[in-house]
């Protein structure tokens, strides 16, 4: 085995592996269970950033991955829970908030206090998505949004990804978050994406085609894309 730091001798790189054979997403069990309060993207961005970032996960070419209750911005928190006893238990419990320690935010002990206890049921019971709430506003329209992109991914990007066996990725970045990536599918057409991932416009970035607008989210202007903006082309 390796030491740490070092290289494993059987890596062979990424750079030339498909689409398909990466895994994008947003969040995770992984991201969202290891903070304190276990708080989802939909409750710590703002609507237009997130919108964004959904619409350039569920188009790019790699499978999306969505984390449970994210395509209707659930807002119930994933908390880090487990059922032990005893020792272990308070192993756990006090392990848990001493992970957090390093942070300014509970560099005392009333403040790592307040960490749920992973092993108390209400924690548990916390991280229980309520499925009614998928039909009421805000939650409706997130849901609405990946249902349009999901069937225009099923329709128009996954179809021409057969056949394709390499990295054609070309990607270049403008200013503080403006971002220009194209991608040559399966069938010989290419797939662009026009991004701005910033709270003020790009300028920078190259003009988008005239035609074969897939999806866009934000605005576009006489002084580039605005903020938090993108679009997705395909010819």
């Amino acid at each position: 085995m390796p030491g740490r730091g070092s290289r494993s001798s059987v890596w062979t790189g990424s750079d030339n592996l498909p689409p398909a054979a990466f895994v994008a997403f947003l969040q995770n069990h992984d991201q969202t269970g290891n903070r304190a309060f276990g708080e989802r993207l939909a409750t710590l961005a703002e609507p237009a950033v997130l919108q964004a970032l959904v619409c350039i996960l569920l188009l790019a070419p790699a499978p999306p991955l969505l984390f449970m209750g994210e395509e209707w911005g659930a807002c119930e928190p994933f908390l880090f829970f487990c059922d032990f006893d005893d020792a272990l238990a308070d192993s756990v419990r006090e392990g848990r908030r001493r992970e957090f320690a390093r942070f300014p935010e509970f560099d005392d002990a009333a403040a790592r206090a307040r960490i749920p206890d992973p092993n108390a049921e209400a924690t548990y019971r916390q991280s229980q998505l309520d499925w009614g709430r998928a039909a009421s506003a805000p939650h409706a329209e997130w849901l609405a949004l990946y249902g349009e992109l999901l069937r225009l991914r099923q329709r128009e990007v996954v179809p021409r990804l057969a056949g394709l066996h390499r990295n054609t990725a070309r990607v270049h970045r403008y200013g503080r978050g403006g971002c220009h990536a194209t991608w040559e599918l399966g069938d010989g057409s290419t797939l662009a994406l026009f991004a701005n991932l910033a709270a003020e416009a790009c300028r920078e970035l190259p003009r988008p085609p005239g035609e074969g607008l897939l999806h866009a989210v934000g605005t576009a202007g006489p002084d580039g894309l605005g903020p938090w903006s993108a679009a997705w082309y395909l010819t």
